[in-house]
C-alpha cells in the first residue's frame, strides 16, 4: 500500500515537472524488475533457511543418538521412514534403542516446519569416485559382529527404512545404505526429486541443499551444498514435495518374564558332576572355605528390556565354627536403584553370545564364611528380573564345604613334560607343582613329600612349608619311594647293578644311609602300577613278594635308623588271588589292605584276612589305589583297553564308580593329603 502511494506521488511530481508518458512507463518498468528480484531473493533466503534449519536439527539429533548409545551401553538407531521402502525422500524420523528387539522411543514429523524442506538418502552423480554398497566397518571394534537383521524384530518397519545404528563404542552400522569417500551421506534440501525406491534411489533435482556425512566411527559433519556433486543437479530454488507419510509413533513393549539360558547359572571352577557325593540332594559343587566360586549367569528377554540379577544365601544358613549364621561374602551387593524388587545388579549385554543374537550376562563371586564347617551345605539363590521387577526366574545352587586337602600325582604330559601336579579333591584348580619330578609320596598332612628327579634319579625330600630346606636323601637311581605316615622313614627301590632293583629303607634325614631289606624280591613290572605301603602306625612296610604280599616290621634303633633284621617278617600276609598272580600295590585302610591283582588285568580289592571283601575297579585296568585319609572315597588309576593313557578316578565306598578327575596325558601314583 505504501509503495502505491509513493508511486502516485512520483507520477504527480513528474506531471508537474512535465515528464512525458514514455518516461513514466520506463520508470514503472524499472520498478517492476526491482520488485521481482527482491521477491525472488526473499523466497531463496526462506528456502535456504528452511533446509539449513532442518539440516541442523537432523545432525544434532544424530549426535544425540550416538551419545545415548555410548552412555546407555546399548545400540540406538536413527531411522528415516521410507513408506515401506518405496520413497527415499522423507520429512520425519524416529529413534529406536535396545540391546535386542529395540522399541521406538521417540519420533518427529516436519510437515509444518522448515518451509517444506525434506531429507533424501540415496545416490547422486559424483564429480569423482563412486558409490559403494560394502558396509563400512571399524577394525578392532568389539561390536564388529553386530547384525542388524538379528537386532530388529522380523515384523519391524525399520527393516525397510534407512537406519543408522550407533553402537556402545560410538561406531555406526547401517542396513545397506550406500557410501562414498568412506562415509555415509544424507541430503537435506528445500525440496528434492528422485527415482527408485530405498535400495535404488537416485537424486534428479534438489533445492537449496546441505549434506550431512557420517563416518564409520560415528563422526557427524554438516556441509553446505551437495557434496562432490558433478553439476548435473541444480542445487537451488524450491522443489515441491509430495511426501505425506509420517514416522511411526513410540510404542510400549509389554515386559515379559526373563528366562535364563540353558546351562545357566554356570559355576567356575567348573565342577565335575561325576565326582560329587552321592547324597540326596547332591551338591552342585564342592569348595573349601578358602576358595572363591564364580557365578556366571546368562539370560534373555523376548521383549528386549534391561535385566537384573541378584544372588543371595537362602535359608536356613548353616552355623559356622562359632555358631554364627554367616552368609559368606558376595563380590556384588546389588543395585538398589535398578527398580527390580530384588535390588539386583544390572546385567551386561553381550552381542557375541548365542551365535551373535546376543544375551544378558553377569558374573558374581562368592566366598564361604571364614569359619565354615566341613560338611555344611550352603544354598545360593539367583533371581533374574526385568526392569519393572516382574516375576523373578529363580535358580538354586548348593555348595558343600570340603575340608582343605590336595591331591598330588605324576603326569607324563608332552608340555612341559613329566612332572608332579596338584589339584583339589574335586579335581579343580589343577596345575603343575614340581616340574621334572616323578613318583610322589607324602605324609597325610602333606608337609613332607618324597619324589624322584626324572633326570638323574636322585631321591628328594621336599618340604612345602620351607622349600629352601629341600634335601637330597639318595644320589643314584631311586624308584617308587614311599614315606611313612609320620615322615620318619622312606622306603624305595635302588639300582643294585645290572638292571636289578633292591628294596631298601632309610631315615628321612640328612646324611642317612639306606639299608637293604633282605629277602625282598624285585618289584613286578610295570613299575607304573607298583606301590609300596606302610601301616597306619608306620611300623610295618608292605611290598610285593612274587605272587603275594609281604610285610616286615621295622623297629627303630637308637638315632632313628630302621632295623631290618630284628622285626617280624611275613612273606605271605595275603594270597587272595590264585595261580600266578602278582600283588602290585597296597594301601592300608584302618588295618585292612587294598591289593591289586595284575594277572591278565588289574583288579583292586579291599581284602581282609585273605578274602576279597570289596571290588573297587572302574573297569578294564586299574591300579595304584589311594584312599582318602578322611575316609569314604578311593582314587584309582584307570586305563581303558582302547587308550594307553591312565586317568585318575574316584570310587565311593562301597564301590560306587565316579567320573575322572583328570582328562589329559597319562597319570600315575596319586597321593591324597589333608
Amino acid at each position: 500500500m505504501q509503495a502505491n502511494r509513493n508511486l502516485s506521488r512520483n507520477i504527480a511530481w513528474m506531471k508537474r515537472r512535465g515528464f512525458t508518458l514514455l518516461e513514466v512507463m520506463m520508470v514503472l518498468l524499472i520498478l517492476s524488475v526491482f520488485s521481482v528480484v527482491a521477491i525472488q531473493g526473499l523466497h531463496r533466503g526462506k528456502d535456504k533457511a528452511g533446509a539449513q534449519g532442518l539440516a541442523f536439527v537432523i545432525s544434532e539429533e544424530m549426535r544425540r543418538v550416538r551419545q545415548e548409545a555410548i552412555a546407555r551401553r546399548r545400540p540406538t538407531a536413527f531411522c528415516l521412514p521410507t513408506d515401506g521402502g518405496n520413497s527415499p525422500i522423507t520429512r520425519s524420523y524416529y529413534v529406536m534403542d535396545g540391546e535386542f528387539q529395540p522399541r521406538i522411543v521417540r519420533s518427529r514429523n516436519f510437515k509444518s516446519e522448515f518451509a517444506g524442506a525434506n531429507i533424501f538418502v540415496g545416490e547422486w552423480n559424483l564429480s569423482s569416485g563412486a558409490w559403494s554398497g560394502t558396509p563400512l566397518e571399524v577394525t578392532g571394534s568389539k561390536w564388529s559382529s553386530f547384525d542388524f537383521t538379528n537386532w530388529v524384530p522380523s515384523s519391524s518397519a525399520a527393516r525397510n527404512d534407512n537406519c543408522f545404528v550407533f553402537l556402545p563404542d560410538g561406531t555406526v552400522r547401517t542396513n545397506g545404505i550406500k557410501s562414498f569417500d568412506n562415509r555415509y551421506h544424507l541430503l537435506v534440501s528445500a525440496g528434492s526429486t528422485a527415482t527408485g525406491g530405498r535400495t535404488s534411489a537416485r537424486l534428479t533435482g534438489a533445492g537449496e541443499s546441505f549434506t550431512i556425512s557420517v563416518s564409520p566411527v560415528g563422526g557427524i559433519s554438516l556441509t553446505s551444498g551437495i557434496l562432490n556433486e558433478n553439476g548435473s543437479v541444480r542445487a537451488q530454488g524450491n522443489y515441491a514435495t509430495t511426501v505425506n507419510f509420517s514416522a511411526p509413533r513410540p510404542v510400549t513393549v509389554p515386559l515379559l518374564d526373563p528366562d535364563p539360558l540353558p546351562g545357566n547359572p554356570a559355576l567356575f571352577p567348573k565342577p565335575n558332576p561325576a565326582n560329587l557325593p552321592s547324597t540326596t540332594p547332591a551338591p552342585d559343587a564342592l569348595i573349601t572355605k578358602d576358595q572363591y566360586v564364580s557365578l556366571h549367569m546368562e539370560a534373555k528377554s523376548d521383549s528386549g528390556e534391561q535385566l537384573f540379577c541378584a544372588w543371595k544365601i537362602a535359608a536356613p544358613i548353616p552355623d559356622d565354627a562359632d555358631g554364627v549364621q554367616s552368609p559368606g561374602a558376595f563380590s556384588l551387593k546389588g543395585d538398589a536403584s535398578s527398580g527390580a524388587s530384588g535390588a539386583g545388579g544390572r546385567m551386561e549385554w553381550d552381542q557375541n553370545l548365542q551365535g551373535g543374537v546376543g544375551a544378558w550376562k553377569t558374573d558374581w563371586q562368592w566366598r564361604p564364611p571364614i569359619k565354615a564347617v566341613a560338611g555344611k551345605v550352603y544354598t545360593l539363590q539367583c533371581e533374574v528380573q526385568n526392569v519393572n521387577g516382574g516375576t523373578p526366574k529363580v535358580e538354586i545352587r548348593r555348595f558343600e564345604i570340603r575340608p582343605p586337602g590336595r591331591i598330588l600325582f605324576q603326569s607324563n604330559r608332552a608340555n612341559p613334560g613329566p612332572g608332579i601336579y596338584t589339584m583339589d579333591e574335586s579335581g579343580q584348580r589343577e596345575r603343575i607343582y614340581l616340574p621334572g619330578f616323578i613318583e610322589p609320596s607324602a605324609t597325610v598332612d602333606g608337609q613332607r613329600i618324597v619324589c624322584v628327579n626324572a633326570t638323574n634319579g636322585d631321591l628328594i625330600l621336599h618340604t612345602p612349608l620351607d622349600p629352601t630346606n629341600n634335601m637330597t636323601l639318595f644320589t643314584g637311581q631311586a624308584r617308587l619311594p614311599s614315606i611313612s605316615p609320620n615322615g620318619n622313614l622312606v622306603a624305595f627301590y635302588r639300582d643294585a647293578g645290572g638292571g636289578a632293583l633292591q628294596l631298601c629303607v632309610m631315615k628321612a634325614g640328612q646324611g642317612a644311609t639306606p639299608v637293604d631289606v633282605p629277602g625282598a624280591p624285585p618289584p613286578p613290572m610295570p613299575l607304573d602300577v607298583v606301590k609300596l605301603s606302610w601301616s597306619d602306625d608306620g611300623r610295618t612296610l608292605y611290598y610285593p613278594n612274587l605272587e603275594h604280599l609281604a610285610s616286615r616290621e621295622l623297629p627303630l634303633m637308637p638315632g632313628g635308623q630302621p632295623s631290618v633284621t630284628s622285626g617280624a617278617f611275613n612273606p605271605a600276609v595275603l594270597s587272595s588271588f590264585g595261580g600266578g598272580c602278582n600283588i602290585s600295590s597296597s594301601t592300608t585302610v584302618s588295618g585292612v589292605l587294598i591289593v591289586t591283582d595284575n594277572y591278565n588285568s588289574y583288579d583292586p580289592w579291599i581284602t581282609r584276612g585273605g578274602s576279597n571283601e570289596l571290588y573297587l575297579s572302574v573297569g578294564d585296568e586299574d591300579a595304584s589305589v589311594e584312599r582318602n585319609p578322611r575316609g569314604g572315597q578311593f582314587m584309582v588309576t584307570h586305563r581303558a583297553l582302547t587308550n594307553p593313557d591312565r586317568q585318575l578316578h574316584i570310587v565311593d565306598y562301597p564301590g560306587t564308580r565316579r567320573g575322572a578327575l583328570t582328562s589329559q596325558g597319562s597319570n600315575f601314583h596319586p597321593v591324597w593329603t589333608k
